[in-house]
This record gives structure tokens, C-alpha cells and sequence, in this order.
């Protein structure tokens, strides 16, 4: 008999594929039953878990608040029942804000004030609501009374409903590895600026504890990543990160809000665990939101260092592109910066109001019009100035490159044209070259009047050093500061609040952690020194002129601008009412206008004392006057000459 060894050769191969087929199954069978998911899934699952429980907790408070009401429980209970509630928070509050920042603003964390709702075309009122609410009311004097009782009943009630919905939202949420490490760094940002500093406890104070809590969760969710670090073989990340977190919470065990000790909680923990976070991130290899998303964050992921010159990307602000062109657009800049031929009379330029050696202000209690008569108010620094969403000081200009519109077209300013402006600058031989170097697309083209504005802000965008005393101990560039700044830096963002307005690391109204809001606060600046102080007539931003800004709480609020150098930009206030920084501080120290007498219902400024001491405002000053610069900026040593016009060529800076 014929064998046919085709077959047995084919039968053999098969069974060979079963046995393997067999053999497979049983090790991924066995596998299956002690898979253990990466560390992102635990997070998920702790996460949603931590969610439900503090949706149990609102209830819980809730109940408790209503006990408290009908005297079956204790003021002290209110209080330990409200810090088990802030725990539940923050374990999650992270996320939260992360995922869906708007909501959190608006319902869950926002400050304790009216807002406008935004990208409406009507005036629409957003009323606050959520956990700084609460606290206020909680830590205010006037718990003990029946309507102050009522009124926090009634706010954790809206609480426990926004809770309810936040969770329906957020429950079947999915968070990416990505998205977990941008939302702890969003966290470490928040415990440097909001959350030590009292501003997300504006009534308990509660913040060093909230800081534990935080710093807990974080590392709790670093360390599920351990295997995942191995198998890169970047354990020494880890260990590096459990040293600063195990730093971290000594830190916060056993302070109080007065005691605790931002400036070497920055330094030592803040710092190190932002650059770490971001080192574990990337050893493991997953993407980051610039390999993600085609626009531009306002915060730098690839920074290291809360201090760090790109901390922040000055691109975000602007229509300006980081091209090729952009040095030349901003040495174009700087020569239209010192030209008095962009006035009406070649005698005013960007600079007469705004001297380098002066932290870019002109040093007047009142800016002075091209008519030699004083203006209202008086110039704002530019030094840092790129980093807003609104400009001048009642907020009416949204970019940094319009603003140059509003001096070009005032009668008291520049009372002028760009039409005017781009036909002297025709005259000029070497603005032309200039101009075409800068934006090379004018070969075939006119200049335009945006191309003036660009150049101008590519300028002003130059004009943030980040090299003062402050900045280089917090880059390590050195390794002590003298002790009453030290003392100041921690008055100024702990007892004094100052910080609560300035926010790190800008010292401006720059709302962190996402740096995408400019504030305005409402103080009560008097018209002049002499008390009893009268408010002074300046509307502010409710005058400014933007229909969405007509809301009676923006009644004499002014932008709140950044201290650095604000050693060298006095005179102080929008209208130079203060001559010196004892004085600026003598009116926060008695609550501003309201503390001082005046009726005003809007304040945003506490209008309690603040009950500094002389010898701590006296180290709240060193502390500012340490945020100055050590670099210079110089005008050019010339203007271009070669217009037609004699008079041009004889200008002046």
C-alpha cells in the first residue's frame, strides 16, 4: 500500500498547533486569573470610588448642618464634620478641575463671589456657589446666628446637589495615564498658589490641612506605578518621589495656617515634586498634551520650576507666532517702543509713559497728556504685562497687541492714525528694511496697522526677566535669602493674604493654576491720603466701555497688576494716591476702603484689619522689594534719520 506522506505530514503539523493551541490557553487562562491592570486602571477605580464616597459625604454634612440648626450637635462637631467633607474633596478635587474646570469654577470651588457668565452677549449674573462658599460662612463670626445658619443650610443643599451632578457627569469618566499626571501637576500648582496661600479657604484657614490630604492622595497614586517604573528600570524616580512627599508632609504636620512655611515648602517640595511628576511621565513614555493637542498651553508642561523664565508660555497670550521672524518683529519693536514720530507731534513715544528704568511707568501720581495736563490714571508697569487675558487697568483691552490702538487714537495720548503713522514710516528707507525683515510677506504688500501693533508686543513680551532675589532662590541659583524676606514672602502669602490677589508666581491677577483669567478686585482706594478716606469718582471696569463689564459689582475695580519691581513703580494705586509702600500697606492693614469707613457693599478686599505689626509689614516690604529685576533694559542709541521730513530727523527720545 501506497503511503501518502503529504497527509501524515499535514496531520502531524496540526496536531503540533493544537498541543501549542492547548498549551497557550492554559498559561493565558492562568495569567488571566493574577492579571493585575497598570497602574492607570487603579487610578480609575480609586478615583470613581473616592467620587461616590463624596457624594455620601455632602448628604452627610448636610444632615449635620441640619442637627447643628436644631441644636442636637455642637459647634465643634459642625467643624470636624466639615473637615471629614474637605478630605472627601480632595482626595478628588484634582481631577475634577481638571476634567472639567468650568464646572468647578462655577458650582463646586469657585471664589466667593458674583461673576459674569462668559461668551454670552447679554449681562448674565453667575451667583458663587460650592466649597468656598461654605467655608466663608463656616469660619465667619456670625455662625451663631439663625439666618447666617440657614443661609449655610441653604448653600450645602446647592452643594449636595451640584456633588449629585458633578458625579452623574464624571462616573463614567475615563482618565488616561496622560491626563492623571497633567492633573497632579494642576494639583501641585494649586497647593503652592491656592491652597497654602488661604484663598481656597478664605473662612477656616483650613489649607495646611487640605495640603496633607492632597499630598497623600498623590503619593498614594505615584507609588501604583512602581511596576511600571521597574520594568523601565526608573526606580530612582520613585524613590525620589517618595522623599519628597514623605518632605512634604512633615512639612504640613503640626502647623497652623500663621506658622507654616511656604517659602521652603516651595522650595523644597513644590519645585522638586513638579519637575519629578513630570520625570516619571516621561520615562514611562506616555504622551504628553503638546504631542496631543495643536494649541498652545498657558502653562509650559516641559518646565521644571513654578520660577522658571518659561514657566509660562508668553505665545498663549498672543496672536504672534514663535517663527523665524519673531526676534526681528521685536527689534522692530523696540525702536517703534522709543519713537516719539508714532505721536501726532513726534514728541510722545511708548517710552514717555513707560521709562525701563522705572519698571516701565513714568514715576507721576497721574500720567501727563501730550497737552503737559495730568490724565486720570497713571501708566501701569509693562514688565510681566504679556501674561493677562485683559490689559490697562479697567480691563477694556483682551489682547496685548490692541492695546497700542487705544494711545494711537487718544486725544491726550498719541492723537493720531496708523494711516498717519505707516505713511511717515514710508518715508524711511531703513523702517521699510525694518519692516520687511520682520514680516517678509510686505514685498507684496503695504504695511498694515497690525504689523505696528505685532512688532510692538513681539517688544513687550521681551520685558519679563525673572532674575530678581526671589526668582534665583527659587531656581537654585542661590541658596539662602536673608531672613526678613523670608518672614515677608511668608506674612505675604499666609496672615497678610496678599497672595490671595497676587498669585505665585506672577505676583498678579493671573488666576491660577491654569493662568487663563485676569482678576480685578474692588478696594476702595481713596481720591487722596487725608481720612476720613473718600472714594475716589473712577469707575473702573464698569466704565470700560465693554457692554459684558456693565455689572454694578465691577463698580471701582481695577486690575490687579504684578509686584514684581514694584520697588521702582510708585506711585501706587490707578491714581498714585500713595507715595510709598508703607503706605500702600497701611491701607490693607485697616481693610482697605471699607475698612477705613467707607460704605461699599462690592468690596472684594476683606475689610477686616489684618493686624500686621509694624516690624511684619516692615518685612512684607523686604520681601516685595526683593521681586526686582537685576537686569536693565536700555533704549536704542538711535532713531532712524533719514525721513524726509527735518523735523522728524530732529526728534528726541
Amino acid at each position: 500500500m501506497k503511503i501518502n506522506t503529504h497527509i501524515i505530514s499535514t496531520g502531524l503539523l496540526f496536531g503540533f498547533i493544537y498541543l501549542l493551541f492547548i498549551q497557550w490557553s492554559n498559561s493565558s487562562f492562568k495569567s488571566l486569573n493574577n492579571y493585575s491592570p497598570k497602574a492607570i486602571g487603579h487610578i480609575n477605580t480609586k478615583f470613581k470610588e473616592d467620587l461616590n464616597d463624596l457624594v455620601k459625604s455632602t448628604i452627610d454634612f448636610r444632615t449635620t448642618v441640619e442637627d447643628f440648626i436644631n441644636q442636637e450637635k455642637s459647634d465643634e462637631t459642625l467643624l470636624s464634620e466639615y473637615r471629614l467633607l474637605r478630605d472627601q474633596f480632595k482626595k478628588v478635587e484634582f481631577f475634577i478641575e481638571y476634567i472639567d474646570k468650568e464646572a468647578y469654577d462655577k458650582i463646586i470651588n469657585g471664589a466667593p463671589l458674583p461673576k459674569l457668565e462668559k461668551k454670552v452677549a447679554d449681562i448674565t449674573v453667575l451667583q458663587p456657589h460650592g466649597f468656598q462658599v461654605v467655608d466663608e460662612i463656616i469660619g465667619g463670626e456670625s455662625l451663631s446666628t439663625s439666618e447666617t445658619k440657614q443661609e449655610l443650610l441653604k448653600e450645602v443643599k446647592i452643594l449636595e446637589s451640584n456633588v449629585e451632578k458633578m458625579h452623574a457627569f464624571l462616573k463614567a469618566r475615563r482618565i488616561t495615564d496622560r491626563q492623571f499626571f497633567e492633573a497632579a501637576r494642576m494639583g501641585i500648582i494649586r497647593l503652592a498658589t491656592l491652597g497654602t496661600t488661604g484663598f481656597d479657604t478664605p473662612g477656616t484657614l483650613q489649607g495646611i490641612e487640605d495640603t496633607a490630604v492632597v499630598l497623600d492622595i498623590l503619593n498614594e497614586y505615584l507609588n501604583l506605578y512602581k511596576p511600571e517604573l521597574k520594568n523601565v528600570k526608573r526606580m530612582d524616580l520613585l524613590k525620589t518621589s517618595n522623599s519628597l512627599f514623605k518632605k512634604g508632609l512633615k512639612f504640613t504636620k503640626n502647623e497652623d495656617f500663621d506658622s507654616f512655611n511656604r517659602l521652603i515648602f516651595i522650595k523644597e517640595f513644590i519645585n522638586p515634586a513638579y519637575k519629578t511628576i513630570k520625570d516619571i511621565h516621561l520615562a514611562l513614555g506616555y504622551e504628553t498634551i503638546d504631542e496631543v493637542s495643536r494649541f498652545i498651553q498657558a502653562v509650559n508642561y516641559k518646565a521644571e520650576n513654578l520660577f522658571d523664565s518659561d514657566f509660562l508660555n508668553s505665545f498663549f497670550y498672543v496672536s504672534l507666532q514663535n517663527d523665524s521672524t519673531y526676534n526681528a518683529k521685536a527689534e522692530l519693536g523696540k525702536l517703534l517702543f522709543y519713537d516719539p514720530m508714532l505721536s501726532q507731534n513726534n514728541e510722545m513715544s511708548c517710552a514717555t509713559c513707560h521709562d525701563p528704568n522705572k519698571g516701565f511707568t513714568d514715576g507721576k501720581t497721574l500720567s501727563i497728556s501730550n497737552t503737559g495736563n495730568p490724565l486720570k490714571r497713571n501708566a501701569m508697569t509693562l514688565n510681566y504685562s504679556v501674561y493677562a487675558m485683559s490689559f490697562f487697568h479697567d480691563l477694556r483691552a483682551k489682547n496685548l497687541e490692541n492695546q497700542f490702538e487705544h494711545v494711537v487714537v487718544s486725544d491726550d495720548e498719541f492723537n493720531t492714525s496708523y494711516k498717519e503713522i505707516i505713511k511717515k514710516i514710508n518715508y524711511s528707507s531703513t523702517y521699510k528694511a525694518l519692516f520687511t525683515k520682520a514680516f517678509p510677506e510686505i514685498k507684496t504688500r503695504e504695511i498694515r496697522s497690525n504689523d505696528i501693533d505685532y512688532a510692538l508686543a513681539a517688544y513687550v513680551m521681551k520685558l519679563n526677566m525673572f532674575d530678581s532675589p526671589i526668582d534665583k532662590f527659587f531656581q537654585n541659583e542661590i541658596t539662602e535669602l536673608p531672613e526678613s524676606i523670608e518672614r515677608g514672602f511668608n506674612l505675604f502669602a499666609g496672615k497678610a493674604a496678599c497672595a490671595t490677589c497676587h498669585f505665585v508666581p506672577l505676583f498678579s491677577g493671573n488666576l491660577p493654576p491654569l493662568f487663563m483669567d485676569s482678576e480685578a478686585e474692588v478696594l476702595g482706594v481713596p481720591e487722596n491720603k487725608e481720612e476720613p478716606w473718600v472714594l475716589d469718582d473712577d469707575l473702573g471696569r464698569v466704565g470700560n466701555g465693554v457692554t459684558q463689564d456693565k455689572a454694578t459689582f465691577y463698580e471701582a475695580a481695577f486690575k490687579t497688576p504684578t509686584i514684581r519691581n514694584i520697588e521702582l513703580t510708585g506711585p501706587y494705586m490707578h491714581n498714585g494716591v500713595f507715595d510709598t509702600l508703607e503706605e500702600v500697606m497701611d491701607f490693607y492693614n485697616k481693610g482697605g476702603g471699607a475698612g477705613g469707613g467707607m460704605d461699599l457693599e462690592h468690596q472684594t478686599l476683606a475689610s477686616d484689619p489684618l493686624n500686621l505689626t509694624d516690624k511684619e509689614i516692615e518685612d512684607i516690604i523686604a520681601f516685595m522689594k526683593a521681586l526686582t529685576d537685576t537686569k536693565k533694559f536700555q533704549q536704542p542709541e538711535e532713531l532712524p534719520r533719514d525721513f524726509e521730513n527735518e523735523t522728524i530727523n530732529k526728534r528726541s527720545f
